[in-house]
C-alpha cells in the first residue's frame, strides 16, 4: 500500500492549497485529480474576490494574463431590473465605494476567470511545494479499520494510506458520503444551476462593456440570474435550491436569455452560444459535519460557498489552507481523531468565512425570499424603480411627481412592512448588534435635524 501524510481527493483550488500547505510544512502529500489536468472536468467560470489577494498574496500576485488567458477584471458591475412583463425597467451601476478599505479591493469587484485556465494554475504550487499530483485517476472508496478511514482506493483498485483524508471533490462529494459525514444533501441545502458559455468578440467586449464584467438579472419572471465576463466570451446561469423548482430550470434561463434587451447586448458583442453546462452548489446557512475521525472536508464539499451569493473559490481556498494546518499539527501530536480534528472548526470560525456565517441563515433567507423569489419581484422592482428613476419623470412640476412616489410606495406597504419585518430585521439586528447605541444616537440627530412643524 502507497503510504502518504496526508491524501487530498479533489484537484481544484481548495484541494491544491491544502495540498501545497501540507507539503510546505514537510509532510507527504498526495492529490488526486479525476481529469487530465486540473480544471478539466470544470469548464464553468467564476469570480475571484479581492479577499484572495489580501489573504494569498504570495500566490496572487502571479496571476497574470498569460498565465490564466481568460482574466478579466471587472471594475464595475451592474443590476437588471425586469418587470412581470418581461421588460428592463431600469438598472444600475456600481463600482468599488469610498467605503472599501484596501487595494485591489478599491480596483476591481471580481476577477473573472475560467475555472480550466484557474485550477491548473494553482495546482502549480502544490507541485512545486512537494505534493505529488496523480492525474486521470478517480478516487472511488476509502479504506477503513475497525471503522476509521485510514485511506483512500481508487477505480484500478489502488490503495493509498495516510493519517488525514481531506475532502476537496466538490458538492457530490464521495468522502463525505464513504465516510458517514454526510449520506446526501437536504433539497433546501443545495442548488441546481444550469447556464450557457458563449463565446464574444473580445474586443467588441470591451467596446460595449468597458470594465463592467459582472451583472445580476433582478426578475419578476426568473430566479436572479448571474452574467459573468471573461476575456473572450461570458456565461449566463441562474439557480435555485431543489425545493423550488416547478419547471425545468432551462424554461426559467431561456426567459432571460430572451429578453429583448439581452439579445440586444448579444449582438453588439457577436456572442455566440458555445455550451450548455449544469452543476450542483450548496448553499447553506450555516455548514454542519464538516469532519471526522483522520477525515476533514473543504470548500463545497463541506457546503462552505457563502451564505449570501454563494462565492466558492475564497472560502474552498481558506478551509483547505486550515485543513492543511489542522493535519499538520495533529500529525505531529500523534492524534488525528475526531476530537482533535475539532480544531478544524475553531479555526475557520475564527476568519472571514466565520464572520460570513455568524449571519448566514439571514443572508440567506433574504436571498432566497427576495432575487430567487420572482412572485416577491411583482412588487419589489416597481417599488425599487420608484425609488430609483420617479424623480426623473417630466410628466407633472417635480413637486407633483415626489408626492405621486411616496404615495406609490406607500401603496406597497402591506407588501413589505411584513416581508421587512420577517426577513430584514432579522439580518439588521444579528449585522448591527454591537452598534445600536450609535443608531440610537443617529435617530436622535435626525430627529434634530427635521424642521419644527409651525403652530
Amino acid at each position: 500500500m502507497n503510504e502518504y501524510d496526508v491524501i487530498v481527493v479533489g484537484g481544484g483550488p481548495g484541494g491544491s492549497v491544502a495540498a501545497k500547505v501540507a507539503a510546505e510544512k514537510g509532510l507527504k502529500v498526495i492529490m488526486f485529480e479525476r481529469g487530465r489536468k486540473s480544471g478539466e472536468k470544470n469548464s464553468s467560470g467564476c469570480g475571484l474576490g479581492p479577499r484572495m489577494w489580501r489573504d494569498f498574496p504570495e500566490m496572487m500576485k502571479e496571476l497574470t494574463p498569460d498565465k490564466v488567458p481568460s482574466m478579466r477584471p471587472g471594475g464595475a458591475a451592474r443590476c437588471y431590473f425586469v418587470n412581470k412583463d418581461g421588460v428592463v425597467s431600469g438598472y444600475v451601476m456600481s463600482r468599488p465605494t469610498e467605503s472599501v478599505t484596501y487595494e485591489p479591493a478599491k480596483s476591481f469587484i471580481t476577477m473573472n476567470v475560467y475555472r480550466s485556465d484557474f485550477d491548473p494554475w494553482i495546482a502549480e504550487f502544490a507541485t512545486r511545494a512537494g505534493a505529488v499530483l496523480k492525474t486521470s485517476t478517480l478516487v472511488v472508496n476509502l479504506i477503513k479499520d475497525k471503522g476509521k478511514v485510514i485511506g483512500v482506493q481508487d477505480e484500478k483498485g489502488e490503495k493509498y494510506k495516510a493519517p488525514v483524508i481531506i475532502g476537496a471533490d466538490g458538492a457530490i462529494s464521495m468522502v463525505a458520503k464513504k465516510s458517514g459525514l454526510r449520506h446526501k444533501w437536504e433539497q433546501d441545502q443545495i442548488t441546481v444551476v444550469p447556464q450557457y458559455d458563449f463565446s464574444a468578440d473580445p474586443k467588441k467586449i470591451d467596446d460595449v462593456m468597458g470594465d463592467e464584467a459582472l451583472a445580476v438579472w433582478w426578475s419578476a419572471v426568473f430566479p436572479a440570474a448571474y452574467q459573468v465576463f471573461f476575456r473572450d466570451g461570458f456565461h449566463i446561469g441562474l439557480g435555485n435550491w431543489l425545493t423550488w423548482w416547478d419547471k425545468n430550470p432551462l424554461y426559467y434561463l431561456n426567459k432571460c436569455v430572451n429578453l429583448k434587451y439581452f439579445q440586444r447586448i448579444m449582438k453588439l458583442i457577436d456572442a455566440k452560444p458555445r455550451e450548455l453546462q449544469a452543476h450542483l452548489l450548496p448553499w447553506m446557512s450555516y455548514p454542519v459535519n464538516t469532519h471526522t475521525d483522520n477525515v476533514i472536508l473543504i470548500g463545497d464539499a463541506a457546503g462552505f460557498p457563502c451564505p449570501l451569493e454563494a462565492e466558492g473559490i475564497y472560502p474552498a481556498m481558506v478551509t483547505g489552507k486550515i485543513a492543511a494546518e489542522v493535519a499538520v499539527k495533529r500529525i505531529a501530536e500523534g492524534d488525528t481523531s475526531k476530537k482533535a480534528l475539532a480544531l478544524y472548526d475553531e479555526e475557520w470560525k475564527k476568519t472571514s468565512i466565520g464572520d460570513e456565517f455568524e449571519s448566514g441563515a439571514e443572508l440567506a433567507g433574504i436571498w432566497r425570499k427576495l432575487p430567487f423569489t420572482p412572485k416577491t419581484m411583482e412588487w419589489f422592482i416597481p417599488m425599487w424603480m420608484e425609488l430609483l428613476g420617479g424623480i426623473y419623470d417630466w410628466s407633472e412640476p417635480h413637486v407633483v411627481r415626489v408626492r405621486q412616489i411616496i404615495a406609490k410606495i406607500q401603496s406597497y406597504q402591506s407588501e413589505f412592512v411584513p416581508f421587512a419585518m420577517k426577513y430584514v430585521m432579522p439580518l439588521l439586528a444579528e449585522v448591527l448588534k454591537d452598534d445600536i447605541d450609535s443608531l440610537k444616537n443617529m435617530n436622535d440627530l435626525i430627529q434634530k435635524m427635521l424642521p419644527k412643524k409651525k403652530k
